[in-house]
């Protein structure tokens, strides 16, 4: 009887193992799953490089970042497309390999190079668009420039895109760090 008991324990005791190591596996899996989504655009995307508007400097309440604005978030407004709907803006490179819009519609391309955006608002015969890569996070006490600058991003077959880079004068951009001073 009392082995009976023992071997009962030990079952129980690897059942509870199984179902841990299950529940780890489960849960690395989602998190493995949420990086591979949001690193697809890199990992598989097509290198571009988009005009910038005049880039508004960091905001002190949300930390180190910068906000940009793009050439192709100002589009001609398209007929019955709504706040929040899907815009897709076709792009090809011009002669100084900076990639502009060549249309934009609420329908996927079938080919090309494009990236995804999303209608947020209308002003006179334009809407106003979002692509998710807006901004930009650097560490703390950087000396970034703001005229002048690009954006080296990937796009991936989807309209996903992520920023690889920022340039200027078609450089990388040098960030320069302030010294930090304590004071009491």
């Amino acid at each position: 009887m009392e082995e009976k008991s023992y071997s009962k324990n030990k079952k129980s005791k690897m059942n509870h193992y199984t179902r841990l190591i299950i529940a780890l596996i489960v849960l690395l899996g989602i998190a493995g799953s949420f990086i591979l989504y949001l690193s697809w655009p890199l990992l598989t995307g097509t290198t571009i490089v988009l005009a910038t508007r005049p880039v508004d400097p960091f905001d002190p309440f949300r930390g180190q970042y910068m906000t940009i604005n793009y050439e192709i978030s100002t589009v001609p407004a398209i007929e019955d497309a709504k706040p929040g709907d899907k815009v897709y803006v076709a792009l090809n490179p011009d002669e100084d390999g900076i990639w502009r819009m060549e249309q934009a519609t609420l329908t996927k391309p079938d080919q090309g190079i494009f990236i995804r955006g999303i209608f947020r608002r209308t002003f006179d015969d334009s809407m106003r668009l979002e692509f998710g890569i807006e901004q930009f996070f650097f560490e703390r006490n950087a000396d970034v420039p703001t005229r002048n600058i690009t954006v080296e991003a990937k796009v991936d077959s989807f309209g996903q895109a992520r920023i690889v880079n920022l340039l200027q004068n078609s450089k990388p951009v040098e960030i320069e760090y302030k010294p930090v001073k304590l004071t009491s």
